[in-house]
């Protein structure tokens, strides 16, 4: 029997031995190395974004014309108003205004009062009766530019007493987008060596190119040139269009 245990004994310390110097070793292991980098993270490269602008002549205006009336009832107000865009209707149609180019961009009744200033006082010792204000509005397209001046002046003939919103466009965006698109590719290119140049590499191939959200090819305010003169005077003068273009360099 003492025999047997000592037996026992002796295989238990070794095994105890064995998961001690097991753990000591596992303990003092160098840790495994960091993976290395893969995919765009370990590409050197350059992102810039490239403008390219048009110039055109525009051949379609649009502009917003109507008329607004004041009265001590809605409907005498409103009749009023109603009758000159009846005529104002009519005079857009013998001038061949398409139906689909006419649209109805506003359409207001209003009540109003007006102080009333007694004689020699700054400040408004009553109110005056209240009126009632109407206006209508409408957006006319005008396709054939060169008589929008005639169409404005028929409009205003036939009763309008309202008119602002001149704005201009082109019929056809094919062209002056690809125009615009390529320009902005040089433009991006040209932006691109410049930074290359001055950070001592030498720039590599497009690894993208992307057109920037919300730059779609429009029309730049700023640079339309258009005014009234007496109705008629109106000048489509010329736009100037672009678009933005974002574009990774490789640096090799």
């Amino acid at each position: 029997m003492r025999k047997g245990n000592s037996f026992l004994f002796g295989m238990l310390a070794l095994g105890l031995a064995a998961v001690v110097l097991a753990g000591c070793s596992t303990a003092n292991a160098a840790p495994p190395a960091a993976p290395e980098p893969t995919g765009q993270d370990s590409v050197r490269y350059i992102t810039v974004v490239g403008k390219g602008e048009v110039s055109l002549t525009p051949d379609i205006a649009q502009v917003n014309v109507g008329a607004e009336a004041t009265a001590e009832t809605v409907s005498e107000a409103k009749a009023e108003v109603d009758s000159h865009m009846e005529a104002i209707l009519a005079a857009l149609e013998e001038m061949g205004i398409a139906e689909k180019d006419i649209q109805t961009s506003h359409y207001g009744i209003y009540y109003e009062r007006e102080p009333f200033f007694e004689p020699g006082r700054g400040e408004p010792a009553a109110e005056n009766e209240g009126f009632y204000r109407v206006s209508s509005m409408l957006n006319v397209t005008i396709r054939e530019i060169e008589r929008a001046g005639e169409v404005v002046d028929a409009a205003v003939e036939a009763g309008a007493n309202r008119m602002y919103g001149v704005s201009f466009t082109v019929s056809e965006t094919v062209e002056w987008e690809s125009e615009a698109r390529e320009k902005a590719m040089a433009d991006a290119r040209a932006r691109a060596e410049e930074l290359a140049g001055l950070a001592e590499v030498t720039l590599g191939e497009v690894l993208s190119v992307s057109e920037v959200v919300g730059s779609r090819p429009v029309v730049l305010e700023k640079e339309v040139m258009a005014a009234f003169g007496g109705g008629g005077g109106i000048i489509p003068g010329e736009l100037e269009v672009g678009t933005q273009i974002q574009v990774t360099f490789a640096i090799e």
